[in-house]
């Protein structure tokens, strides 16, 4: 990685080559990074934050249906790698600029990496469309997004992550994102 960096310190810049997601990394990564919540507790624990990130379909409508727009949906039209209908309605109909990128499974290309750091950080409202797979977004979202900022994921069959964007949480997914890195 070069050495451009952030306002927090990490290398935000893309390497070289698409990143991978290695074998040995993918056990490491079925352990979330922050705090697990219900639906229910979803508004308290969000309130005041900076920047809201939701990753993944289900997520971005469990916020839209409790009328909370994310500043930024990362979002593929699938949950658990089937084509979902009705999602594409209901994000269809939020707000904010669309943004368009293809990024297959277990990678994070260089589009996908540009369109969450630059979502994260913008003052409108964004949605990203992905073509491919949308899962490793959350790191790249961790790593980059400024502190305060809170970033929201699925854990399928068990809910939703919400990481609280701190020294250590990116220190956390920037680590991931070097072992990637080849």
């Amino acid at each position: 990685m070069s050495t451009a960096s952030s306002p927090s310190g990490f290398d935000d810049s893309f390497p070289e080559k698409d990143l991978e997601l290695p074998e040995e990394l993918r056990e490491e990564l079925g352990r979330p990074i922050g705090k697990l919540v219900s639906a229910w507790s979803l508004r308290k624990q969000i309130e005041g934050s900076p920047r809201v990130i939701a990753v993944g379909d289900v997520v971005t409508i469990t916020l839209l249906q409790m009328r909370l727009e994310p500043d930024v949906a990362v979002f593929d039209y699938k949950t658990q790698r089937s084509e979902d209908y009705k999602a594409k309605e209901r994000i269809s109909k939020m707000s904010g600029r669309l943004v368009r990128v293809d990024n297959p499974p277990a990678k994070i290309t260089r589009a996908l990496w540009r369109a969450v750091r630059d979502a994260a950080r913008a003052k409108e409202r964004i949605k990203i469309e992905v073509q491919g797979e949308e899962d490793l977004a959350a790191l790249v979202a961790i790593a980059t997004a400024p502190d305060g900022a809170h970033v929201i994921y699925g854990l399928p069959k068990r809910g939703m992550m919400v990481v609280l964007v701190d020294k250590d949480t990116r220190s956390l997914a920037a680590a991931a994102i070097k072992r990637m890195a080849r």
